[in-house]
């Protein structure tokens, strides 16, 4: 089905420790291969942060599109690590992307997670003031994104992440009216066997219509792109 707009969406946990090649190059050939694929933002998760303060860094800015955080900062000062949202278009409105990040397991020396709560409520008013839809991407698991945006009015759409299952249904909260789907999952060798699409209608006031979301495989159909056959060349065995 074509779209008039579309957005291309990661929820994180993307960079390393879903197959060799992001390990072996410390994410630096996810980072260039999402560029050519034209992501539109990522959020930051926290096998991104257990790259380490330094590297976590150029990858950021090696990034041709937004990572996002409006809970990870430094430690030291407790500015963001990351922007916390970021603005589009979309045939004329206005679409903010606003990115959460699950906490790590392990602390990671020099950053911290805030409580992913605390953010919103400090963001979305703001946001919401800018924009004509507010989307949430997340790697926090589904049922807390879920609980987030049930509480915190304001949030049109949640991509969040976990359980590791494929995407399934779009699920619309009673609570906010807010359209929740799960992001496929990064699993080591499964990562980018399947995209999940929602399509939507944009309404004049905003709000989304419509929603279909369905698991698309990635599978021998897809014709390999020449430039990023040549970006993984390097790395095939």
């Amino acid at each position: 089905m074509a779209a008039d707009h579309t957005l291309l969406l990661d929820t994180g946990d993307a960079l390393v420790g879903g197959g060799e090649v992001g390990d072996l190059t410390q994410g630096e050939a996810i980072v260039a291969g999402m560029g050519l694929m034209g992501y539109d933002a990522m959020a930051l998760g926290p096998k991104e942060l257990g790259l380490g303060l330094d590297t976590l860094r150029q990858r950021l800015d090696e990034a041709r599109f937004p990572i996002l955080s409006a809970n990870a900062v430094l430690s030291s000062n407790g500015e963001l690590v990351a922007p916390a949202y970021h603005i589009v278009d979309a045939g004329g409105y206005r679409a903010a992307i606003l990115g959460l990040t699950r906490p790590p397991d392990l602390p990671v020396e020099g950053i911290q997670v805030l409580d992913p709560r605390q953010a919103l409520e400090h963001y979305v008013p703001e946001i919401g003031a800018e924009v004509d839809l507010l989307i949430l991407l997340t790697n926090l698991p589904l049922e807390e994104a879920r609980a987030l945006a049930a509480a915190v009015p304001g949030i049109d759409l949640v991509v969040a992440a976990l359980p590791a299952q494929p995407p399934y249904r779009a699920e619309r909260l009673p609570e906010t009216g807010a359209v929740v789907v799960t992001a496929e999952q990064p699993l080591p060798r499964h990562t980018g066997r399947l995209i999940g699409r929602l399509t939507a209608t944009l309404q004049p006031d905003g709000s989304l219509s419509g929603e279909s979301w369905s698991a698309v495989p990635l599978d021998m159909s897809v014709v390999d792109d020449p430039a990023m056959v040549e970006l993984l060349a390097p790395y095939q065995p």
